[in-house]
């Protein structure tokens, strides 16, 4: 059965459509360069700063999206300085039955809309070979 003409002239409707056609341009234009698989991984989790050795201060919670070996994908409602010396320390409540926070240094920061903030995170993988050791991004 065909569809009525009168709902191709539509104007919300021609909107609609131009709007999914640009959006599908966008994702055949744009292919991800990932060392990593990314898996949806959907936790609440606190953004800290490090105070002292162990020591962590809250910065803000929130909402982990997606996770590989390199990284973490959240949204916050708060913006996170992505200049590239930022260390932010991931918490989660427990993992492998203990308390953990994963430090990372926020790659960027972009507004979604109102007070909410996708931000993306690169794991630093310390050297814990002996004192002095240093950090690597994955």
């Amino acid at each position: 059965m065909t569809q009525p003409q009168f709902r191709s002239k539509d104007p919300l409707r021609q909107a609609i459509r131009r709007l999914v056609l640009g959006l599908e341009k966008q994702e055949k234009v744009r292919h991800e360069r990932r060392r990593y698989t990314r898996h949806p991984f959907q936790v609440k989790v606190q953004l800290c700063i490090e105070v002292d050795t162990h020591h962590f201060q809250p910065l803000c919670e929130a909402w982990a999206v997606d996770l590989s070996m390199g990284g973490i994908s959240f949204l916050a409602e708060q913006a996170i300085s992505s200049d590239g010396n930022n260390t932010v320390y991931v918490g989660f409540e427990e993992i492998l039955g203990q308390p953990c926070h994963i430090p990372i240094i926020v790659r960027n920061c972009r507004t979604l809309f109102g007070t909410i903030h996708q931000v993306n995170g690169q794991f630093l993988y310390r050297d814990v070979s002996g004192p002095g050791g240093s950090s690597q991004a994955a």
